[in-house]
């Protein structure tokens, strides 16, 4: 019995060492493509919104660690980093994606709740 519950605690402990050094290397690939690429090729602005992603994904879900947060807060800023791109992004588009998150994330934990 006390054997069986230690092997479920040893499966869900999470391993950060491997987030960690992922996070790392799509921070180093990130600084890679802004100073060594030319920002006229089209190829590496859907790469770098990507790697953007990807990247905030995972420093988040450190942070919280709660993959649904990280998974949420890279989107809100993801979108923001894209409506800067095209010159929409401003203060108040900033405000209204914060206010859809926590709207995402407060409907999220509420509906956990009645389950």
């Amino acid at each position: 019995m006390h054997k069986e519950i230690r092997k479920q605690i040893i499966l869900k402990r999470k391993n950060f060492l491997p987030s960690l050094i992922l996070t790392f290397l799509l921070f180093i690939s990130l600084i890679c493509i802004v100073y060594f690429t030319d920002p006229r090729l089209s190829l590496f602005i859907p790469l770098f919104f990507v790697l953007f992603f990807i990247f905030l994904f995972f420093l988040f879900s450190l942070i919280f660690g709660s993959s649904k947060r990280g998974f949420l807060i890279s989107v809100c800023l993801t979108i923001f980093a894209i409506f800067r791109f095209f010159g929409i992004g401003n203060i108040l588009n900033a405000i209204l994606i914060a206010g859809l998150g926590i709207i995402a994330l407060n409907y999220e934990h509420l509906t956990k709740r009645n389950r």
